[in-house]
């Protein structure tokens, strides 16, 4: 079930002179911190250590440095955010013993109280742990199969293998509905276009992080599914009507809430209909209290998307945007790894926190508010003794990748392979004859994915291109095609790259029937793409996807997938419309 907020209990005078008593002889509280209630412990805290449990913090290296240890043990930071950038991400055993030190730092506060420790996992593009765990298919892969019980399951092992390393958050899943075709941040992330679909898969995948022990946030409300700008960069705007808002962007958060998330991620986008006032959501206490809270009856926790994106660092800055959050109506406060912010605003943020609280900007009490919520969440989930949770997971071998979770991987991606259009030409030779073409995504992590997973199918030629072919390489690879028997061009970014739209125009000329067409990131490259022999979709470039794709190219195979969002009819033949949900003219 959700978290319940309840009113605080006034404890009698004598009760609370006795447990501050205890906390400030220093006596055994780790031992203590497990059995006390969160109310008793918010009484207990200074406003430092409140303001402290409702930051979520970014940090460098891959150990509990100098830096770390002082957010920790002098700032009382309540959680972290692990990024493969700045290094916190280098191996299971790394990360596993780097969340142990975490843990085993806050064991040596006062309170010692456990830290949340999150990441972004949601799998396909977006996965910050990839070596040696599973990354499964994207949200809209999963989608793709039909099969909301593949996404619980998707979700709970992803939660099991989260927790061996001692992460116990993950921001997902994504319960985003993508229905503007040029969204340039969510797009294979959401489990599609469809409200009803979305909210189906957004529901099946809280219920498996909820029978993995793992804290989801479903994410980005009040919706980021109809932007064309990136929120890391600016700021979004969505201009839905407030029926339009119930119709198809609420139902996969109503959805989630029901199936028990314990908290929810907020988005940094205007909604006019929602808050009149130019504010972003984070920042608006019409969204957060008075939609979140009221209107849809949340009673979880509301962790905020990172304070220093673009959409609010650059229009409030960071610390105002923190303070702004909070009396909102947020609990937790996040700030990421975001590209080009300084370290500094992660200690100028709680300190501008600080100051609004003792000037009354925020009300003590909504800061109370937020420090309780976060105290009952970490109750919940057996995180409130840091001590409990300062030892390694041992076997970790046994517990990531496993066969198990490998299968479900790849059972997904091969349900997921959608044809659009009758499949002529295939399979193709797995040899010289047949050449494999690739532009970059220029995402390092995904491209060397599809790199190993085209190396892995050994036989035909592969040739890897840039994102943005030039008129010279279009011409090389279109005498190579003309002497092949089979070309499949794998676009990755079409949209974006007209370079890529250049080649598939001629590639289609020089090999008609013999060229297949794929989208290998996003359906949403189809309508720019020719006709060509076959034309297919495998959501993302994972693992399992590219050996998925290599079987639908190189092996007799039927592909089932059903494409989760509305492309215009212009991208199918009439054979392909009825694989594909909501085709729009």
């Amino acid at each position: 079930m959700p978290n319940r907020h309840f009113r605080t209990r006034s404890w009698p005078l004598a009760a609370a002179f006795v447990l501050f008593l205890a906390l400030f002889c220093n006596a055994a509280i780790p031992a203590r911190a497990a059995a006390v209630r969160p109310e008793s412990l918010l009484a207990a805290m200074t406003l430092e250590e409140k303001v402290g449990q409702v930051f979520m913090l970014w940090f460098s290296g891959h150990s509990v440095s100098a830096d770390t240890d002082m957010l920790i043990r002098d700032r009382h930071v309540g959680g972290v955010i692990l990024y493969a950038a700045p290094g916190n991400v280098v191996s299971p055993e790394q990360v596993a013993t780097l969340t142990a030190g975490l843990q085993a730092t806050a064991a040596k506060t006062r309170l010692g109280l456990g830290m949340l420790v999150g990441v972004d996992q949601e799998g396909g593009p977006v996965a910050r742990l990839r070596q040696g765990f599973t990354v499964f298919p994207s949200q809209m892969a999963q989608a793709a199969t039909g099969r909301p019980d593949l996404a619980r399951l998707a979700a709970a092992a992803t939660g099991r293998e989260l927790a061996a390393v001692g992460i116990n958050v993950d921001f997902a899943p994504v319960a985003d509905v993508n229905v503007n075709p040029a969204n340039p941040v969510i797009g294979i992330r959401s489990f599609g276009s469809q409200a009803a679909d979305v909210a189906r898969f957004t529901a099946a995948a809280t219920s498996g992080y909820r029978s993995a022990g793992t804290i989801c946030t479903p994410k980005h409300f009040p919706g980021h599914g109809d932007t064309s700008v990136d929120s890391h960069v600016g700021l979004p705007r969505v201009d839905h009507d407030a029926t339009r808002l119930g119709a198809v962007d609420f139902p996969p958060f109503r959805a989630a809430f029901a199936a028990g998330a314990p908290a929810v991620m907020t988005a940094h986008v205007l909604a006019p209909a929602l808050e009149p006032e130019e504010l972003p959501a984070t920042l608006s206490r019409r969204v957060l209290a008075g939609v979140l809270r009221g209107r849809l009856g949340f009673t979880g926790t509301i962790f905020t998307d990172s304070l220093g994106m673009g959409a609010v660092a650059a229009t409030f800055g960071t610390p105002e945007a923190a303070v702004k959050s909070l009396a909102a109506g947020a609990d937790v406060l996040l700030i990421g790894a975001d590209a080009g912010r300084p370290a500094a605003e992660r200690l100028e943020a709680m300190d501008r926190v600080i100051e609004a609280v003792r000037s009354g900007r925020v009300p003590a009490a909504r800061l109370d508010a937020a420090v309780l919520s976060v105290l009952r969440l970490k109750a919940r989930y057996g995180l409130l003794r840091a001590a409990g949770l300062a030892t390694p997971a041992p076997d970790l071998s046994a517990r990531l990748a496993t066969d198990a979770n490998t299968a479900l991987a790849r059972e997904i991606a091969t349900r997921a392979v959608t044809a659009f259009g009758p499949i002529r030409g295939l399979p193709a030779s797995r040899d010289a004859n047949t050449l494999v073409v690739r532009p970059s995504l220029g995402r390092e992590a995904i491209d060397a994915a599809a790199k190993t997973g085209m190396n892995a199918w050994s036989g035909p030629q592969t040739l890897f291109l840039p994102a943005d072919p030039d008129d010279a390489a279009i011409a090389r690879v279109t005498a190579l095609a003309r002497a092949a028997r089979h070309v499949a061009l794998l676009v990755t970014d079409a949209r974006k790259h007209p370079g890529q739209r250049r080649l598939a125009e001629a590639l289609a000329q020089a090999a008609g029937d013999r060229l297949s067409l794929v989208a290998a990131e996003s359906p949403y490259d189809l309508p720019l793409l020719p006709q060509a022999g076959a034309r297919l979709a495998i959501y993302g470039e994972t693992p399992a996807g590219m050996e998925a794709l290599g079987r639908a190219l190189f092996t007799p195979f039927h592909p089932g997938g059903r494409c989760p969002v509305a492309l215009p009819q212009a991208a199918m033949t009439p054979q392909s419309r009825p694989n594909c949900r909501g085709a729009t003219k």
